[in-house]
């Protein structure tokens, strides 16, 4: 073997040895981010199961209108089925667009029905009320933990992707950058 071809060889063995390791963090970053995305999941699903929880303990006081209940029930439902297509595509653009706004609308009713129930204190102060209210507050904390980590491993895994030259590799396997998922904006804040 010539002197060129060792070269080559050195050269061709050194960017596959690239490759690999590129390849290999890229999944790495991949897996991190489905995995805080699993942790995400279970934190909003914990969040959407409280919602009914806290709508039924409204419903029961004759002088909160049932419509906004039933408005934060339908808002979870929407949220949940939004949730279920994100969870099939966890940082594709698109599903978590629809996650995130499906989120704000539900922030929207449940933030219409917080205020319903302040409005009637001997409500708020009741036992089932109270507990309904504290759990939810708890996971919306826990929430709020599990979206920066997700949104932490999302920007993590978008900066490798487009790093160069490991753009190029990103491109070849299919790597695209992926979406975070905003908070939702709140109107008022809570009260607890």
């Amino acid at each position: 073997m010539t002197s060129s071809g060792i070269a080559a060889a050195i050269v061709a063995a050194v960017l596959v040895f690239w490759a690999v390791g590129a390849y290999n963090r890229l999944m790495s970053l991949r897996n991190v981010m489905r995995t805080a995305f699993s942790q995400l999941e279970a934190q909003l699903r914990r969040r959407h199961e409280l919602i009914p929880q806290l709508a039924d303990a409204a419903r029961a006081d004759t002088e909160i209108d049932p419509d906004v209940a039933d408005a934060a029930v339908a808002a979870r439902h929407q949220a949940h089925a939004a949730l279920d297509l994100a969870r099939a595509h966890p940082g594709v653009s698109g599903p978590m667009v629809s996650l995130a706004m499906a989120e704000q609308v539900l922030e929207d009713a449940c933030r219409r029905l917080q205020q319903a129930i302040d409005g009637r204190p001997e409500l708020k102060l009741a036992p089932a009320m109270a507990a309904a209210r504290d759990d939810l507050l708890g996971a919306e904390g826990r929430l709020g933990f599990a979206r920066q980590m997700f949104n932490d491993a999302v920007a993590d895994y978008n900066a490798a992707v487009q790093q160069f030259p490991t753009r190029v590799l990103s491109s070849l396997f299919g790597f695209r950058d992926a979406a975070v998922l905003p908070a939702p904006v709140s109107g008022t804040p809570r009260t607890s």
